[in-house]
């Protein structure tokens, strides 16, 4: 690099151009400054779009990965308008991917266009690794959504087809799905199909794979193993950030597994760790899950009404967070009303919560409607 800096030309921008991702990617204190340098040297030697497209995404996961997430979203849509321009495929499928994470923490309806968008431009060049982070984002942002059947019928699709995916990410996916609708058997299958991604040292390989974990115990209704695959995910924040997507997951299952097992410590280091990051770095679903596991900590504690929490915590949850996030919000409500003798609304918030179990077709869910319902006061006509 010295040698190259010494007299800049567009060599010297590709190569700081590979130096800036790795050190984005690692989480090097280094990071800021090259991908800027590098952006700035870009412009003032007039690179061509294709390369100037590359420069902007760079600098965009770096941004992502700091949790400035507004700039990255800015730097990345950049980054494919200026590639398409170019034809820079690659590049382009690779803003839209990273687009479509980022936006994934706050509004999943766009992040499903952008990860669709970027699938369609490298399915042309057959990249297996983009193509499959890609299909990755794009069933998440469903599974947020309460599209569970799409998301499944995508994810079946290309794992058995010949497209040009490496299999594990959208398998891993699939294990989630599965372990989500309580079909552990099946889940644990899928990840015994993951061994690249087991031995993995990349976070997000582990992040990946931990949740499937994670997911798989509380489907067996094994909550201590469940709480502590899902706490070693959260380990991942500083490397990925809290938002990332498996963490957003891991987060409230963490603390619903704690509340099963009656772990008030853990739920209070749960929420100490939220605590701890501003209020731009927590995914909205990360806000309205704490607030849902305060609620159910405050009738616990006797101390604050829990009656308001719960309302305040189940608005939050309509308004920020997912369908079957929703439908377990409402089922631990359900609960309280049923300790606190108003069986009616009781009845109320378990049926909602069992048409959204219905939906997703998660037995979860109905199971756990139906076993509140089984201790519901009949009210007699």
């Amino acid at each position: 690099m010295e040698v190259l800096q010494a007299d800049p030309d567009t060599d010297t921008v590709r190569a700081l151009t590979e130096l800036g991702a790795l050190e984005a990617i690692a989480g090097s204190p280094d990071a800021d400054r090259i991908t800027a340098e590098v952006l700035i040297l870009g412009q003032d030697l007039d690179v061509g779009p294709g390369q100037l497209g590359e420069l902007l995404l760079i600098r965009g996961i770096y941004l992502t990965s700091v949790e400035r997430r507004p700039e990255a979203v800015a730097y990345f849509r950049e980054s494919a308008r200026v590639a398409e321009r170019a034809d820079a495929i690659y590049t382009l499928g690779r803003a839209l991917l990273n687009l479509s994470d980022v936006l994934s923490a706050t509004d999943p309806a766009a992040a499903a266009e952008a990860a669709r968008t970027a699938i369609g431009h490298l399915s042309r060049i057959g990249n297996r690794k983009a193509l499959s982070v890609a299909i990755m984002n794009l069933a998440e942002s469903l599974l947020q959504l309460g599209d569970w059947d799409t998301a499944e019928a995508e994810l079946v699709q290309v794992v058995e087809s010949d497209a040009p995916v490496e299999a594990e990410l959208p398998t891993s996916a699939q294990g989630w799905l599965t372990a989500l609708r309580g079909d552990a058997g099946s889940a644990e299958t899928m990840l015994a199909a993951l061994p690249d991604m087991r031995a993995s040292e990349d976070p997000q390989d582990k992040t990946l794979v931990g949740l499937a974990e994670a997911l798989t115990a509380a489907a067996r209704g094994q909550w201590a193993d469940a709480l502590h695959q899902a706490q070693a995910v959260l380990t991942h924040a500083g490397a990925l950030g809290i938002s990332a997507a498996p963490l957003r997951w891991a987060w409230p299952l963490a603390a619903r597994s704690a509340h099963e097992l009656r772990d008030t410590a853990a739920v209070r280091d749960l929420l100490a760790l939220l605590d701890g990051y501003r209020p731009g770095h927590l995914a909205p679903m990360l806000r309205a899950e704490r607030d849902l596991a305060r609620a159910r900590l405050s009738e616990r504690d006797g101390g604050q009404p829990a009656a308001a929490a719960f309302a305040a915590a189940i608005a939050g949850l309509r308004e920020k967070s997912t369908p079957y996030h929703l439908a377990h919000g409402l089922l631990d409500h359900a609960e309280y009303l049923n300790r606190h003798g108003d069986p009616d609304a009781a009845a109320l918030a378990v049926d909602e919560a069992r048409d959204i179990g219905r939906r997703l077709r998660c037995q979860p869910l109905l199971d756990r409607a139906d076993a509140i319902e089984g201790v519901t006061p009949k009210v007699q006509a």
